[in-house]
């Protein structure tokens, strides 16, 4: 069977579907580039059997299923998740969020009320950052564009880094998602990618530096040092966590924590 996947276009993405593209498993699979917050669309109506799409999906949405093993994480900061703000932190009072995003957005809120008592009103916009703060305070951005994006004359919050900070836990930024589509097959094929990813490093290095147009480095020192793609115990602990808070603050139900499909070590 070849499977339909869809997934964030961004470089932090690269090691857990290059395998899809220019290695081994290319038969196995046809990957679908969309925004996070377009991709549960994609699940929702079955044009996908997963998606590496946002944690907050995951977690506000009943029924969805979680594949074990491989996931978009950081434990400290992520580089392309920041907030950017014209006032001191703790001073916003109001915050444009990147309309792509999904689990960035309710996570700086987060970070923003637990660790600097501001409470901003928010509303969505394009990611681009000067028209962002034209109408706000602070503005939040992701990806490809969030690395990039100046922080001169600006406060600057690396989201990762404040919730390391709060938490003392890595964060789980995306991952492979499901419903009843996520079968244990298809589970053990996207653990196998992102263990072809992690060997061949390199290659996918090498590919990803080809698709933007980042500081000599910073493609290898993203996704060598600062990116991480095992759903260990660690980072489902961060998940749980990140889903009582999202609870406390209001953002979802009260639920249970998703279902996760095999690899049963991982499934706990």
């Amino acid at each position: 069977m070849r499977f339909e996947l869809g997934c964030v276009p961004y470089v932090n993405a690269r090691p857990l579907v290059e395998a899809f593209e220019t290695g081994p498993l290319a038969e196995r699979a046809h990957v679908t580039y969309k925004l996070p917050s377009s991709l549960p669309a994609a699940i929702d109506s079955g044009e996908v059997h997963a998606a590496l799409t946002s944690s907050f999906d995951a977690l506000r949405t009943p029924g969805r299923c979680i594949a074990g093993g491989a996931c978009i994480g950081t434990r400290g900061a992520a580089e392309s998740v920041r907030l950017f703000s014209k006032k001191p932190i703790a001073e916003i009072r109001s915050l444009a969020l990147d309309a792509s995003s999904l689990t960035s957005n309710h996570l700086a809120q987060i970070i923003l009320a637990e660790r600097y008592g501001a409470k901003p009103q928010v509303l969505h916009a394009p990611p681009v950052q000067e028209e962002m703060l034209a109408k706000a305070d602070a503005c939040v951005l992701i990806g490809d564009i969030g690395m990039i994006a100046p922080g001169e004359g600006l406060h600057v919050l690396d989201l990762g880094a404040e919730w390391l900070a709060l938490t003392g836990l890595p964060f789980v930024w995306a991952a492979w998602t499901g419903d009843e589509g996520l079968s244990p097959d298809l589970a053990a094929l996207l653990l196998e990618a992102r263990e072809w990813g992690e060997a061949n490093l390199e290659t996918v290095i090498d590919k990803s530096e080809e698709r933007v147009s980042w500081p000599e480095g910073a493609v290898r020192s993203y996704l060598s040092s600062t990116m991480s793609y095992e759903l260990s115990p660690e980072h489902l602990e961060g998940m749980r966590l990140f889903q009582r808070k999202l609870s406390a603050h209001g953002f979802i139900p009260d639920q249970p924590f998703p279902r996760m499909q095999a690899p049963p070590t991982y499934a706990r």
